[in-house]
């Protein structure tokens, strides 16, 4: 009788330790279980299990690889279909690559609705648009879309540029739209657009990133900008010069530029034509760190990147898209070291190259995409809700793979 009751306590207490559901497993031990997750869509699909677990997750975001959004360029018969603004809008479907994967997925974007829309930017994990004198906030997994009230005012006579200033989920996200000397700011379910007048005259901003509480942007003609949001918006200049204080103009004829944060480091990330050969051309991509920022000089200072350690980085080409990194690129597949971009092939939509390697590569694609262009081109694309620190809303993001 002792023993038995002694066995049914122990066996109690054991019952009431024991964990009760999926949200209930230890740490320690999904640790090792989404360290050990490849592809997108099982990382995915643990990320949106349950809060917890998509907490968990968010430890693991900075290495986990995006996906290409690119255009199915092989009909259903097989035929190959070329590379161009019409066949993007006309003839093909959208879909999105793994480059841990050898398939690919069918994006949930209607073409109808984007034919005849100007694509503007790719800022955190949103694509924008504009059309009938509105902006559209558009989900590229989804297809979801939001859209601010109609920004009317006198200045607002041309669009410079057009950011997120952080993932929509976020508090403090704004959408940020320039226009000549002025800016103007929505906050992301706001009823009203704020007009500000910051004291630097006309500029004109190509990438920005949030790194340490900060928000950092590449101008044109080898400007940099520090951008402060709250109290009220204050923009601050500086000149981007190299190690040897040479002055460094990012945007000439053949040359792009990203800006993208890898752990603890601001990196500023070059494409540049570096010759042709046949009927190839010569490209290579380099790296460069923030290293000093002096508000008295008003100089921003970048050494040179040799190596990426640990990290890929993901670039679209187009400027207007927003450069990605990845940690630990060998977990999926990847490698460490290299650049990753769309090769506009139909068999296989990306390639990768070792940073400042020389590399030669059939694509004029590589050089005329960005600004000059209104429609929507390859991009590298990240859920929007992984951006954010806590997965508050899991319902969104369940629903990209459904």
């Amino acid at each position: 009788m002792a023993n038995r009751t002694c066995s049914a306590s122990v066996s109690s207490l054991f019952a009431s330790s024991r964990p009760q559901g999926w949200a209930e497993l230890p740490d320690d031990l999904l640790r090792p279980v989404v360290a050990l997750l490849r592809s997108f869509r099982d990382l995915l699909a643990f990320g949106t299990t349950c809060r917890h677990w998509c907490d968990l997750f968010s430890g693991h975001r900075s290495s986990v690889q995006p996906l290409l959004l690119h255009p199915n360029l092989r009909t259903d018969g097989g035929q190959t279909l070329s590379h161009n603004c019409w066949t993007l809008f006309h003839k093909c479907t959208w879909r999105l690559a793994d480059p841990a994967a050898t398939s690919s997925s069918r994006s949930f974007l209607s073409l109808s609705d984007l034919r005849s829309m100007t694509f503007l930017r790719c800022s955190y994990g949103q694509l924008i648009f504009y059309h009938n004198n509105g902006f559209h906030i558009v989900n590229p997994f989804s297809g979801a879309k939001v859209g601010p009230p109609s920004l009317r005012s006198v200045q607002f006579t041309c669009i410079s540029y057009v950011t997120l200033t952080a993932p929509v989920a976020s508090a403090d996200s704004h959408i940020l739209v320039g226009a000549g000397a002025y800016l103007f700011l929505w906050r992301i379910g706001g009823d009203s657009w704020t007009k500000h007048s910051p004291k630097v005259g006309r500029f004109s901003i190509e990438q920005n990133v949030a790194f340490k509480g900060k928000t950092y942007a590449l101008g044109s003609f080898g400007w940099f900008y520090i951008i402060h949001l709250s109290p009220s918006l204050i923009v601050e200049k500086f000149k981007v010069v190299s190690e040897e204080d040479k002055t460094e103009d990012l945007y000439s004829a053949n040359e792009k530029a990203w800006l993208v944060v890898c752990g603890d480091a601001l990196l500023l990330i070059k494409l540049v034509e570096a010759g042709r050969r046949m009927r190839s051309e010569a490209f290579q991509f380099m790296a460069f760190k923030l290293e000093s920022v002096d508000t008295m000089t008003k100089k921003a200072r970048w050494v040179k990147v040799n190596k990426l350690d640990n990290w890929a980085i993901f670039i679209s080409v187009d400027e207007r898209c927003v450069a990605l990194p990845c940690m630990n690129p060998e977990g999926w597949g990847g490698r460490s070291n290299h650049i990753y971009f769309p090769s506009y092939q139909s068999e296989k939509p990306w390639a990768a190259v070792q940073l400042w390697q020389k590399c030669y590569y059939r694509s004029t694609q590589l050089f005329n995409t960005g600004r000059r262009y209104l429609k929507l081109e390859s991009t590298w694309v990240f859920p929007a809700r992984f951006l954010v620190p806590a997965c508050d809303d899991l319902t969104a993001v369940g629903v990209m793979w459904a």
